[in-house]
């Protein structure tokens, strides 16, 4: 395969996966919708908290997936792109090992963050 293709089958998956992404981050709105509701209603009962809980947990986990998805489609590309001695792949590589690429390190404890603060929501006392 040529330079060219891999770039742009790499930014055909990426297309998908930023589809994915914008469902995720209307899920963290809609979890973060819920988790206020809970906070703001003194009567909320418990049931009703730990399917919140539920809910924001498993939003957490598909965040997380899609971007571990989008950190592969990087790393494969730089790879193929290794394996056919293009120079782009050099310069690619040092975006691979940033904590900051996706699905890296920083992002990661990001998602964590976003399910702390709805969970503490979720569980305080108004």
């Amino acid at each position: 395969m040529a330079e060219y293709q891999i770039l742009n089958l790499m930014q055909v998956g990426f297309i998908q996966n930023a589809m994915y992404f914008v469902g995720m981050v209307l899920f963290t709105w809609l979890g973060f919708r819920m988790a206020n509701n809970i906070y703001n209603n003194a009567n909320a009962n418990t049931l009703a908290k730990v399917f919140t809980s539920i809910f924001c947990l498993f939003v957490a986990i598909s965040m997380f997936n899609v971007q571990q998805i989008g950190g592969a489609i990087l790393s494969s590309a730089v790879v193929q792109l290794g394996d056919i001695g293009a120079a782009s792949a050099e310069r690619m590589q040092v975006f691979v090992d940033s904590p900051l690429t996706i699905g890296g390190i920083f992002q990661t404890l990001f998602v964590l963050f976003i399910l702390a603060f709805q969970l503490a929501i979720t569980w305080s006392k108004k």
